[in-house]
């Protein structure tokens, strides 16, 4: 009768610690549904550590190619990774990553059928909340990779020698004869099998810090096959395509079983004092169960490296598709971009995409090349960047922060944002005269026109020359194949350049000791200027803005 009791007692803590672990885990997707939700429909105000930018781009590297892909230049020039802290909503390595590989490598493709697939995803997603959010869901227990790309382990996967499964079965068959000997020479084979123990511990060690960094890539490869087959339980025939290029790739990891997960995760994930992972762990020390599971995994992996790639994309275009949706749900005015065959720029009410929500709109239509003049603080810059950006925006996210946009499709370059080098021995002129040369020579290669944005050209030589070689820049930039945007203090160019430029200025309004910026665009070139006028705001002494003045009047 104790013993039944006990049982019962027993039986009944049991059930009721699953209980509780049930309902915590409930209550802890609950919780983050509605973070989730939350922030599915706003910017998010973060910034990424070194080790999560680095890696972002494994992705990227792997699959980088000889077609156009946005310039570290440009990348930097027009803030992109700013851009990708403030609107990336992806929980996951693959959205991440994916993410950041379409932004550096924009369609340049009048005709692509991915362009309508995409709001095909975007659309079914938007029409089925519910179905969204629990796909989210799955994407935020997929979680990311760790400090490094999946991409980085799979390209070492070479290096490692492949001989430590036959040497495991060789440890085991050492333990079978061990045990065995106990029956006829206890002490002595009860010795030598607490010596093999410790041999194999010391081993074990040894081994576990060499491939350990290894393990987070193969627990990242079994959660995303876990994941693609939850993915294609949840999403419908509408998401046809993705399905079955999940489920192709699964059956070709078919070996690679999910129990495998058991013996890779990391004990230290798990709550202190589980008695369960710490016989796990006994075990994998003296056996090299885990060791022995990675290897297996390492020659399945090796052989079907293109399967583990089509989860990775097939996933990652899922989750980009509904980072797509998040954009357009955050901004208050949005279009789908209209691509021609020609070489223009047409777009309306178009804002800088870090400055969605405070941004003064603005409209153009550019079928000649376009200069910008005006004061300093006026808005050029920032212009010249609303449209860079938005193009690359255009051509990859298929999203546009206008009322409208109908362009050509474009390879993009900026100039801008250079920067002179103490460790090169570089000055700012030969940091800027290479980077506005990698412009021309993409204008004179054969494939998509350019786009190309250049402020305050040769700003790094005197007048007279920078006027002279820079309007001859500028107009080998306008060629038949580039259209170039470009912002100038030089107002002699606004002359020489027509008609291969066509001109245009923002300007500011000065009221009394105040200045204020409409940051508008107009026709024509600038005829205020304002650069001693903001020495006399910034409260510089009086005599340097009088004889500055002075000496502007009579040159």
């Amino acid at each position: 009768m104790d013993v039944v009791i006990a049982v019962v007692v027993i039986a009944s803590i049991l059930i009721f610690l699953i209980v509780i672990g049930f309902l915590t885990e409930k209550n802890r997707e609950k919780t983050f549904r509605n973070k989730m939700n939350r922030e599915f429909s706003k910017p998010l105000d973060a910034s990424y550590s070194s080790w999560r930018i680095n890696a972002i781009s494994g992705y990227y590297l792997r699959h980088i190619s000889d077609t156009y892909t946005v310039d570290d230049i440009t990348w930097n020039d027009l803030n992109m990774d700013d851009f990708i802290y403030k609107f990336n909503h992806s929980y996951s390595s693959v959205g991440d990553e994916y993410l950041y590989y379409r932004l550096r490598t924009p369609y340049t493709t009048k005709d692509n059928a991915d362009f309508d697939r995409l709001e095909e995803l975007c659309k079914a997603f938007e029409e089925d909340a519910k179905k969204c959010e629990d796909f989210r869901l799955l994407m935020a227990k997929l979680g990311r990779s760790g400090k490094f790309s999946l991409y980085s382990y799979l390209d070492l996967l070479s290096s490692i020698p492949s001989d430590q499964p036959v040497l495991s079965i060789l440890d085991w068959l050492v333990y079978a004869v061990l045990i065995a000997g106990m029956f006829f020479w206890f002490i002595p084979a009860l010795i030598c099998l607490i010596v093999w123990i410790i041999v194999n511990i010391i081993t074990y060690l040894g081994k576990k810090k060499q491939i350990e960094p290894y393990f987070v890539s193969f627990e990242y490869i079994l959660k995303m096959m876990i994941t693609a087959k939850k993915v294609n339980h949840l999403l419908d025939d509408r998401f046809g395509d993705e399905k079955k290029a999940l489920k192709e790739a699964r059956e070709k990891l078919s070996s690679i079983s999910s129990n495998n997960l058991v013996f890779l995760q990391s004990s230290s994930s798990s709550a202190v004092g589980d008695l369960g992972n710490g016989i796990l762990d006994f075990f994998k020390m003296f056996l090299h169960l885990d060791i022995f599971m990675f290897y297996r995994m390492k020659a399945q992996v090796e052989k079907n490296t293109d399967s583990v790639d089509t989860l990775f994309e097939t996933l990652g275009k899922l989750d980009f598709a509904v980072n797509i949706l998040s954009l357009r749900t955050v901004l208050p005015q949005f279009c789908i971009p209209e691509f021609t065959e020609e070489i223009s720029d047409s777009f309306e009410d178009m804002v800088h995409p870090l400055l969605w929500d405070c941004g003064i709109p603005n409209s153009i239509t550019a079928d000649t090349g376009i200069l910008l003049t005006g004061s300093n603080a006026s808005g050029k810059s920032t212009f010249l960047r609303m449209v860079a950006l938005n193009a690359i925006l255009a051509q990859s996210m298929h999203t546009v922060f206008a009322k409208s946009y109908k362009a050509g499709m474009f390879r993009v370059f900026t100039s801008m944002s250079l920067k002179d080098s103490i460790e090169s021995g570089e000055s700012y002129y030969m940091a800027e005269i290479k980077s506005i040369k990698r412009i021309l020579d993409a204008c004179n290669e054969e494939g998509s026109p350019v786009l190309c944005f250049v402020d305050e050209v040769l700003r790094g030589t005197n007048t007279k020359e920078r006027i002279a070689a820079g309007a001859e820049i500028m107009k080998s930039m306008q060629s038949a194949n580039s259209l170039c945007f470009a912002a100038t203090h030089d107002i002699e160019l606004s002359s020489i350049l027509v008609p291969e430029f066509t001109n245009y200025h923002f300007d500011e309004e000065m009221d009394g000791d105040d200045i204020h910026f409409p940051y508008q665009l107009k026709e024509g070139y600038a005829t205020s200027r304002n650069a001693i006028a903001l020495l006399r705001i910034m409260g510089y002494p009086e005599d340097i803005v009088n004889r500055a003045l002075q000496s502007a009047n009579e040159n």
